[in-house]
């Protein structure tokens, strides 16, 4: 048994897996639960162009959790977010996928592991143990070399059937050298949606309680020896809020069931350069707030508000006409859908939309297009993105001019997105900081 290697730095521990669902997003929880139960004040991260999991960070979390991701963000600001992020705060980053897999299929480029080298946290592996033995073993070998001597600070045995399977694979995996940290069962207390699209109101209520998740992660985890690889920060000390700058406009953002795929990043960078972000729900608002320079239109799942959404028709036409009249807005992926003439679902049941750009966006049964892309517009340089959707916009052939998108993996291009005066939709999610020019001009700072 080891320790982590002395050239860690005390901010943070990073959470990896096997491969996808392997029960990050749950130990992630337990985390923030039971080491805020014992006194530590907690920053969640998650790696990767994720809106999903970090929901479920912020249900059980008093921050917000904040993307990470080098390919969006670019190194310096991973570095520069993660230090501001941790200087009171432990922080506990949930990695994506497996270990090792990101942009690239031969090297870490984007991978979970490159963040770990990248910040210099120690690894937890959480491992699926439902059905395994001591083949387990094997596996696990093979991680710990790929990840070098000392990067790997211990695992957490995710689906054991009882404790006599736990004992089991702990004696398996003592020959490792590398501690087990817990050895989560089975239980209904875990058993969560898998991956339900929203984690709003609805799904919040399916959740346990903070003091009901703690009391388990005490059971099944040695919250002691985790508090051991890393730094820990009392929850009382008092954080210096992010310095804003004066208001110069006033966004108003879609917040709503439909309407939450926001990074906390993104958010926090419109505030620091002076917007006040005013929520407005394209279900429920009557109408656009008040005296509002621009519209931002983040992600989400318009599909399964379709209804509610058509429903409102006052505020559907209120949108189109600021929109016509020149109003600056800023729209992704499901923004895209919100604006589009109309929406067809999987049913093939169509919704009207608010009609600011043309033609119709089906949904899918496959997904259309998934991962890192390149989105040039005729600058010197181009947007770093992400694009996940299952849903297609029927005009992007004819109409799609507000740029080139070209993917990481397979290079291949398109024409995507709409643009007409103020107005910018795409399917493309940005990081702000990273595209700010576009960004200030079409939610009105420049108006």
């Amino acid at each position: 048994m080891h320790s982590p290697t002395p050239t860690s730095l005390p901010g943070g521990i990073v959470l990896g897996g096997l491969h996808g669902s392997s029960g990050k997003t749950v130990l992630t929880c337990l985390l923030l639960a039971g080491l805020a139960a014992r006194g530590h004040a907690l920053q969640p991260f998650k790696a990767g162009p994720d809106y999903i999991d970090v929901g479920y960070h912020n249900h059980f979390s008093v921050k917000p959790s904040i993307t990470l991701d080098s390919w969006l963000m670019g190194e310096p600001d991973v570095l520069s977010v993660a230090r501001s992020s941790t200087r009171c705060a432990t922080g506990i980053l949930e990695g994506v996928m497996g270990l090792f897999d990101g942009a690239s299929a031969s090297s870490d480029e984007g991978s979970t592991m490159e963040l770990a080298r990248l910040l210099q946290w120690p690894v937890v592996l959480c491992v699926p143990a439902a059905k395994a033995g001591r083949s387990l073993a094997a596996a696990l070998r093979g991680f710990i070399a790929e990840a070098h001597p000392h990067r790997i600070a211990g695992v957490v045995l995710n689906g054991v059937s009882g404790s006599s399977h736990a004992e089991y694979l702990r004696e398996a995996l003592l020959p490792l050298g590398v501690p087990v940290l817990g050895a989560i069962p089975r239980s209904a207390i875990l058993d969560w949606p898998e991956r339900y699209l929203g984690l709003r109101s609805a799904q919040a209520g399916q959740l346990p309680l903070v003091g009901e998740l703690a009391a388990f992660a005490a059971l099944y985890l040695d919250l002691e020896r985790f508090e051991g690889l890393a730094q820990m920060h009392p929850n009382n000390q008092e954080v210096a809020a992010s310095p804003l700058s004066d208001v110069v406009c006033r966004v108003a953002v879609a917040q709503d069931e439909a309407f939450h795929f926001y990074y906390a990043n993104n958010l926090d960078w419109l505030r620091r350069q002076g917007a006040e972000l005013v929520p407005f729900s394209p279900i429920h608002s009557r109408s656009l707030p008040a005296n509002i320079d621009g519209i931002l239109l983040g992600g989400g799942f318009p599909e399964l508000y379709a209804g509610a959404i058509s429903d409102n028709q006052t505020l559907r036409g209120n949108l189109r006409e600021a929109l016509l009249d020149g109003l600056p807005c800023y729209a992704e992926c499901g923004g895209l859908m919100l604006l589009a003439d109309k929406l067809i679902d999987v049913r093939g049941d169509v919704f009207p939309m608010a009609g600011a750009l043309p033609g119709t966006v089906e949904m899918t049964p496959a997904l259309q297009h998934f991962g890192y892309c390149s989105a040039f517009d005729g600058g010197s340089l181009p947007h770093q993105g992400h694009e996940f959707h299952h849903s297609v916009w029927s005009a992007e052939t004819e109409h799609g001019n507000a740029w080139s998108v070209t993917r990481r993996r397979t290079g291949s291009a398109r024409q995507e997105g709409f643009r007409a005066g103020g107005l910018h939709a795409s399917y493309v999610h940005l990081h702000f900081s990273n595209s700010a020019n576009l960004v200030r001009t079409h939610l009105g700072f420049y108006s």
